[in-house]
Protein backbone atom coordinates (compact mmCIF):
# COMPACT_ATOMS: atom_id res chain seq x y z
CA UNK A 1 0.00 0.00 0.00
CA UNK A 2 0.95 3.06 -1.05
CA UNK A 3 1.91 5.04 2.07
CA UNK A 4 1.33 8.67 0.17
CA UNK A 5 -2.48 7.27 -0.08
CA UNK A 6 -4.68 8.97 1.84
CA UNK A 7 -5.29 6.20 4.22
CA UNK A 8 -2.00 6.35 5.22
CA UNK A 9 -2.17 10.36 6.12
CA UNK A 10 -5.35 9.51 7.92
CA UNK A 11 -4.33 6.69 10.08
CA UNK A 12 -1.48 9.11 11.18
CA UNK A 13 -3.66 12.05 11.66
CA UNK A 14 -5.80 9.70 14.03
CA UNK A 15 -2.94 8.38 15.69
CA UNK A 16 -1.17 11.78 16.50
CA UNK A 17 -4.40 12.84 17.69
CA UNK A 18 -4.43 9.69 20.23
CA UNK A 19 -1.11 10.62 21.11
CA UNK A 20 -0.98 13.95 21.33
CA UNK A 21 -4.27 13.24 23.92
CA UNK A 22 -1.85 11.21 26.04
CA UNK A 23 0.69 13.34 26.32
CA UNK A 24 -1.48 15.97 28.01
CA UNK A 25 -0.90 17.96 31.43
CA UNK A 26 -4.68 16.65 31.87
CA UNK A 27 -3.41 12.60 30.85
CA UNK A 28 -3.03 10.04 33.46
CA UNK A 29 0.51 9.26 34.83
CA UNK A 30 3.33 7.09 32.97
CA UNK A 31 1.65 4.05 32.36
CA UNK A 32 -0.45 3.49 29.21
CA UNK A 33 -4.16 4.71 29.32
CA UNK A 34 -6.90 2.12 28.54
CA UNK A 35 -7.12 1.18 25.34
CA UNK A 36 -9.27 1.98 22.35
CA UNK A 37 -10.31 1.31 19.16
CA UNK A 38 -9.60 3.14 15.27
CA UNK A 39 -11.36 1.94 13.16
CA UNK A 40 -9.22 1.22 9.37
CA UNK A 41 -12.36 0.41 7.12
CA UNK A 42 -10.75 0.21 3.87
CA UNK A 43 -9.71 -2.71 5.24
CA UNK A 44 -12.59 -3.39 7.22
CA UNK A 45 -10.79 -4.16 10.45
CA UNK A 46 -10.17 -2.37 14.05
CA UNK A 47 -7.11 -1.48 15.55
CA UNK A 48 -6.96 -1.61 19.43
CA UNK A 49 -4.58 1.23 19.79
CA UNK A 50 -2.38 1.34 23.57
CA UNK A 51 -0.92 4.82 23.99
CA UNK A 52 2.22 5.42 26.01
CA UNK A 53 3.31 8.71 27.28
CA UNK A 54 6.82 7.24 27.81
CA UNK A 55 9.51 5.91 24.70
CA UNK A 56 9.93 2.51 25.08
CA UNK A 57 13.38 1.48 24.34
CA UNK A 58 14.11 -1.77 25.86
CA UNK A 59 13.73 -5.14 23.90
CA UNK A 60 12.28 -6.65 27.00
CA UNK A 61 9.48 -4.10 28.21
CA UNK A 62 7.88 -5.53 24.44
CA UNK A 63 8.31 -9.01 25.39
CA UNK A 64 5.58 -8.17 28.27
CA UNK A 65 3.27 -7.07 26.22
CA UNK A 66 0.46 -9.62 25.81
CA UNK A 67 0.62 -11.94 22.93
CA UNK A 68 -2.19 -10.31 20.02
CA UNK A 69 -4.91 -13.26 20.40
CA UNK A 70 -6.67 -14.59 16.74
CA UNK A 71 -8.32 -11.34 15.13
CA UNK A 72 -6.77 -8.61 17.12
CA UNK A 73 -5.22 -5.73 15.35
CA UNK A 74 -3.18 -3.74 18.33
CA UNK A 75 -1.11 -1.55 18.04
CA UNK A 76 1.39 0.68 20.38
CA UNK A 77 1.86 3.91 19.87
CA UNK A 78 4.87 6.12 22.10
CA UNK A 79 7.14 9.33 21.60
CA UNK A 80 9.80 6.70 20.20
CA UNK A 81 10.03 3.22 19.73
CA UNK A 82 14.07 2.01 19.11
CA UNK A 83 14.54 -0.27 16.36
CA UNK A 84 14.69 -3.05 19.52
CA UNK A 85 11.53 -3.09 20.10
CA UNK A 86 10.12 -2.02 16.74
CA UNK A 87 11.55 -5.58 15.88
CA UNK A 88 9.87 -7.52 18.97
CA UNK A 89 6.94 -5.55 18.21
CA UNK A 90 7.28 -6.85 14.53
CA UNK A 91 7.55 -10.28 14.87
CA UNK A 92 5.06 -10.67 17.87
CA UNK A 93 2.21 -9.56 15.79
CA UNK A 94 1.85 -5.75 17.44
CA UNK A 95 1.49 -2.46 14.98
CA UNK A 96 3.53 0.65 16.33
CA UNK A 97 3.51 4.07 15.92
CA UNK A 98 6.11 6.92 17.48
CA UNK A 99 6.02 10.64 17.16
CA UNK A 100 9.30 10.36 14.97
CA UNK A 101 7.76 8.99 12.10
CA UNK A 102 7.93 5.11 12.85
CA UNK A 103 4.89 3.05 11.69
CA UNK A 104 3.99 -0.08 11.10
CA UNK A 105 0.52 -1.28 10.63
CA UNK A 106 0.37 -5.34 9.86
CA UNK A 107 -2.20 -7.97 9.31
CA UNK A 108 -2.56 -11.30 7.80
CA UNK A 109 -6.56 -11.44 7.45
CA UNK A 110 -7.40 -9.17 5.30
CA UNK A 111 -3.92 -8.58 4.54
CA UNK A 112 -2.36 -5.11 5.49
CA UNK A 113 1.10 -4.13 5.41
CA UNK A 114 1.62 -0.21 6.11
CA UNK A 115 5.52 0.62 6.78
CA UNK A 116 7.42 3.45 7.26
CA UNK A 117 10.76 4.53 8.73
CA UNK A 118 11.31 7.28 10.86
CA UNK A 119 14.31 8.05 13.48
CA UNK A 120 16.64 5.23 15.11
CA UNK A 121 17.38 7.47 18.00
CA UNK A 122 15.24 9.44 20.22
CA UNK A 123 15.29 12.66 19.63
CA UNK A 124 13.84 14.47 22.68
CA UNK A 125 15.33 11.18 25.81
CA UNK A 126 13.46 11.27 29.35
CA UNK A 127 16.21 11.88 31.85
CA UNK A 128 13.92 9.77 33.99
CA UNK A 129 13.17 7.20 32.10
CA UNK A 130 16.00 6.79 29.13
CA UNK A 131 19.54 5.30 29.56
CA UNK A 132 21.91 6.12 32.95
CA UNK A 133 25.31 5.25 33.70
CA UNK A 134 25.00 1.67 35.11
CA UNK A 135 25.76 1.68 39.33
CA UNK A 136 26.20 -1.65 39.60
CA UNK A 137 26.19 -5.55 37.80
CA UNK A 138 23.61 -6.66 40.18
CA UNK A 139 21.16 -7.07 37.27
CA UNK A 140 20.12 -9.82 35.24
CA UNK A 141 20.68 -8.69 32.04
CA UNK A 142 24.04 -7.62 33.47
CA UNK A 143 24.80 -11.38 34.13
CA UNK A 144 23.89 -12.42 30.38
CA UNK A 145 26.02 -9.71 29.17
CA UNK A 146 29.29 -10.87 31.11
CA UNK A 147 28.66 -14.54 30.92
CA UNK A 148 28.49 -14.24 27.18
CA UNK A 149 32.11 -11.58 27.35
CA UNK A 150 33.64 -14.13 29.72
CA UNK A 151 32.33 -17.47 27.30
CA UNK A 152 33.95 -15.58 23.73
CA UNK A 153 35.90 -13.30 25.09
CA UNK A 154 35.61 -10.72 22.44
CA UNK A 155 32.72 -9.89 20.36
CA UNK A 156 32.35 -7.46 17.35
CA UNK A 157 30.58 -4.55 18.51
CA UNK A 158 27.76 -3.31 21.17
CA UNK A 159 24.85 -4.18 18.77
CA UNK A 160 26.43 -7.76 18.16
CA UNK A 161 26.60 -8.65 21.74
CA UNK A 162 22.88 -7.14 21.89
CA UNK A 163 21.79 -9.84 19.24
CA UNK A 164 24.19 -12.61 20.90
CA UNK A 165 22.33 -11.96 24.33
CA UNK A 166 18.64 -10.51 23.26
CA UNK A 167 19.54 -7.80 25.41
CA UNK A 168 18.87 -4.48 24.63
CA UNK A 169 21.28 -2.29 22.93
CA UNK A 170 20.80 0.38 25.68
CA UNK A 171 21.25 -1.50 28.12
CA UNK A 172 24.03 -3.33 26.70
CA UNK A 173 25.48 -0.07 25.99
CA UNK A 174 25.13 0.91 29.96
CA UNK A 175 26.82 -2.78 30.45
CA UNK A 176 30.32 -2.22 28.64
CA UNK A 177 30.74 1.54 29.57
CA UNK A 178 30.84 0.45 33.02
CA UNK A 179 33.17 -2.51 32.17
CA UNK A 180 35.29 0.11 30.04
CA UNK A 181 35.41 2.61 32.95
CA UNK A 182 36.55 -0.12 34.90
CA UNK A 183 39.43 -1.58 32.98
CA UNK A 184 38.05 -4.42 32.08
CA UNK A 185 37.10 -4.59 28.49
CA UNK A 186 39.05 -2.57 25.89
CA UNK A 187 37.65 -1.36 22.56
CA UNK A 188 40.08 -1.97 19.41
CA UNK A 189 39.65 -2.70 15.44
CA UNK A 190 36.74 -0.21 14.97
CA UNK A 191 34.40 -1.29 18.60
CA UNK A 192 35.29 -4.90 19.01
CA UNK A 193 35.29 -5.21 22.33
CA UNK A 194 37.84 -7.18 24.21
CA UNK A 195 38.20 -8.80 27.62
CA UNK A 196 41.40 -7.34 29.11
CA UNK A 197 41.53 -9.97 31.66
CA UNK A 198 38.40 -12.68 32.77
CA UNK A 199 39.51 -13.48 36.03
CA UNK A 200 39.25 -9.65 37.40
CA UNK A 201 35.57 -9.37 35.47
CA UNK A 202 34.07 -12.31 36.84
CA UNK A 203 35.78 -11.29 40.72
CA UNK A 204 34.24 -7.75 39.90
CA UNK A 205 31.41 -9.03 38.51
CA UNK A 206 31.17 -11.17 41.85
CA UNK A 207 31.20 -8.31 44.11
CA UNK A 208 27.54 -6.71 42.93
CA UNK A 209 25.74 -10.17 41.54
CA UNK A 210 24.48 -13.12 43.21
CA UNK A 211 22.13 -16.07 42.80
CA UNK A 212 20.15 -15.27 45.43
CA UNK A 213 19.74 -11.90 45.52
CA UNK A 214 20.05 -11.39 41.69
CA UNK A 215 17.57 -14.04 40.59
CA UNK A 216 15.22 -14.24 43.99
CA UNK A 217 16.09 -18.13 44.52
CA UNK A 218 14.53 -19.52 47.49
CA UNK A 219 14.77 -22.47 49.39
CA UNK A 220 12.45 -25.62 48.61
CA UNK A 221 11.92 -28.72 50.00
CA UNK A 222 11.07 -32.34 48.08
CA UNK A 223 8.02 -34.50 49.38
CA UNK A 224 9.62 -37.39 47.32
CA UNK A 225 13.12 -36.84 48.00
CA UNK A 226 16.08 -34.98 46.23
CA UNK A 227 16.80 -38.20 44.55
CA UNK A 228 13.37 -38.08 43.00
CA UNK A 229 14.22 -35.16 42.01
CA UNK A 230 17.37 -35.73 40.11
CA UNK A 231 15.55 -38.51 38.35
CA UNK A 232 12.35 -36.04 37.08
CA UNK A 233 15.15 -33.95 35.77
CA UNK A 234 16.98 -36.85 33.72
CA UNK A 235 13.55 -38.14 32.25
CA UNK A 236 13.20 -34.17 30.74
CA UNK A 237 10.06 -34.20 32.53
CA UNK A 238 10.67 -30.49 33.61
CA UNK A 239 12.46 -29.57 29.52
CA UNK A 240 13.73 -25.83 30.37
CA UNK A 241 15.97 -25.75 33.40
CA UNK A 242 19.30 -25.33 34.02
CA UNK A 243 22.01 -26.68 37.24
CA UNK A 244 24.05 -24.06 38.68
CA UNK A 245 26.24 -24.28 42.00
CA UNK A 246 28.54 -26.95 43.72
CA UNK A 247 26.32 -29.59 41.69
CA UNK A 248 27.33 -27.98 38.67
CA UNK A 249 30.88 -27.09 38.82
CA UNK A 250 31.72 -31.08 39.67
CA UNK A 251 30.12 -32.10 36.48
CA UNK A 252 32.00 -29.96 34.86
CA UNK A 253 35.08 -30.87 36.21
CA UNK A 254 33.87 -34.61 36.36
CA UNK A 255 33.86 -34.26 32.37
CA UNK A 256 37.75 -33.12 32.99
CA UNK A 257 38.36 -37.39 34.66
CA UNK A 258 39.05 -35.26 37.82
CA UNK A 259 36.80 -35.64 41.42
CA UNK A 260 34.54 -32.85 42.54
CA UNK A 261 35.79 -30.14 44.15
CA UNK A 262 33.19 -30.55 47.13
CA UNK A 263 30.48 -32.82 47.72
CA UNK A 264 27.23 -31.27 47.01
CA UNK A 265 24.51 -31.04 49.72
CA UNK A 266 22.01 -28.36 47.99
CA UNK A 267 20.78 -28.32 44.59
CA UNK A 268 20.83 -25.49 42.67
CA UNK A 269 18.40 -24.89 39.88
CA UNK A 270 17.44 -22.63 37.05
CA UNK A 271 14.01 -22.71 36.13
CA UNK A 272 11.86 -21.19 33.27
CA UNK A 273 8.45 -21.52 34.59
CA UNK A 274 8.67 -21.43 38.31
CA UNK A 275 4.91 -22.82 39.11
CA UNK A 276 5.43 -25.24 36.43
CA UNK A 277 9.34 -26.47 38.36
CA UNK A 278 7.41 -26.69 41.36
CA UNK A 279 4.40 -29.18 40.57
CA UNK A 280 6.49 -31.00 38.26
CA UNK A 281 9.15 -31.78 41.52
CA UNK A 282 6.91 -31.42 44.03
CA UNK A 283 8.63 -28.60 46.18
CA UNK A 284 7.27 -26.72 49.21
CA UNK A 285 8.60 -23.97 50.05
CA UNK A 286 11.14 -24.07 53.50
CA UNK A 287 13.70 -22.24 54.46
CA UNK A 288 15.98 -24.57 55.60
CA UNK A 289 15.39 -26.62 52.12
CA UNK A 290 18.17 -28.50 50.15
CA UNK A 291 16.86 -27.10 46.79
CA UNK A 292 17.57 -23.19 46.07
CA UNK A 293 15.03 -22.52 42.98
CA UNK A 294 15.28 -19.55 40.55
CA UNK A 295 13.51 -18.23 37.61
CA UNK A 296 15.32 -17.35 34.59
CA UNK A 297 14.71 -16.19 30.95
CA UNK A 298 17.79 -16.77 29.64
CA UNK A 299 16.77 -20.33 29.39
CA UNK A 300 15.73 -19.66 26.26
CA UNK A 301 19.38 -19.80 24.76
CA UNK A 302 20.58 -23.26 24.31
CA UNK A 303 24.26 -21.38 24.50
CA UNK A 304 23.16 -20.78 28.40
CA UNK A 305 23.51 -24.66 29.44
CA UNK A 306 24.92 -27.82 28.47
CA UNK A 307 24.73 -31.38 29.00
CA UNK A 308 26.77 -32.55 31.32
CA UNK A 309 27.83 -36.31 32.49
CA UNK A 310 25.58 -36.94 35.37
CA UNK A 311 22.75 -36.72 32.54
CA UNK A 312 21.53 -33.50 33.61
CA UNK A 313 21.40 -29.95 32.03
CA UNK A 314 23.95 -27.57 33.69
CA UNK A 315 24.28 -23.89 33.28
CA UNK A 316 27.21 -21.81 31.30
CA UNK A 317 29.93 -22.72 33.55
CA UNK A 318 30.72 -19.06 33.80
CA UNK A 319 27.45 -18.65 35.12
CA UNK A 320 28.33 -21.27 37.45
CA UNK A 321 31.51 -19.46 38.37
CA UNK A 322 29.72 -16.05 39.03
CA UNK A 323 27.38 -18.00 41.43
CA UNK A 324 29.94 -19.62 43.14
CA UNK A 325 32.30 -16.59 43.25
CA UNK A 326 29.42 -14.34 44.82
CA UNK A 327 28.76 -17.05 48.15
CA UNK A 328 31.12 -17.08 50.70
CA UNK A 329 33.47 -19.96 52.62
CA UNK A 330 33.88 -23.21 50.49
CA UNK A 331 30.94 -22.56 48.10
CA UNK A 332 33.46 -19.30 46.83
CA UNK A 333 36.27 -21.51 46.75
CA UNK A 334 34.87 -23.98 44.69
CA UNK A 335 33.95 -21.09 42.11
CA UNK A 336 37.71 -19.85 42.15
CA UNK A 337 38.82 -23.64 41.11
CA UNK A 338 36.15 -23.49 38.60
CA UNK A 339 37.60 -20.42 37.60
CA UNK A 340 40.84 -21.50 37.34
CA UNK A 341 40.12 -24.75 35.18
CA UNK A 342 37.96 -22.06 32.68
CA UNK A 343 41.16 -19.85 32.23
CA UNK A 344 43.85 -23.16 32.00
CA UNK A 345 41.41 -24.67 29.34
CA UNK A 346 41.67 -21.93 26.68
CA UNK A 347 39.02 -20.95 24.12
CA UNK A 348 37.85 -24.73 23.97
CA UNK A 349 37.27 -25.53 27.25
CA UNK A 350 34.18 -22.86 27.89
CA UNK A 351 31.66 -25.41 27.90
CA UNK A 352 29.45 -23.54 25.72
Amino acid sequence: MDDRGTVVDTILRQLDALRSGASSPDAPGRSTTPMVDLVLPPAGITLTVNVRRTSMTDRADARRLPEPRPGDHPVLIAPFLSPAVRDELRRSGWSYSDATGNLLIQSSNPLVWIDRLGANRDPSPDPLSGPQRLRSLKGRSASEVIVRLLANGQVASVRELARQTEVGVATVSRVVEFLRDAGLVADVRSGKIVVSDKRRLALRWADDYSFTGTFKAKRYYSMLGDEIVLQRLRSAALPDYAITGVRAANDFIGQKNRVGLLPSTDLWLYVADLEHALTVLDLVPDPRGTILVAQADFLTSPESYRSGASELRSAQPWRVVGDLLSTSGRTAAVGDDLLRELLASGPTGMGV
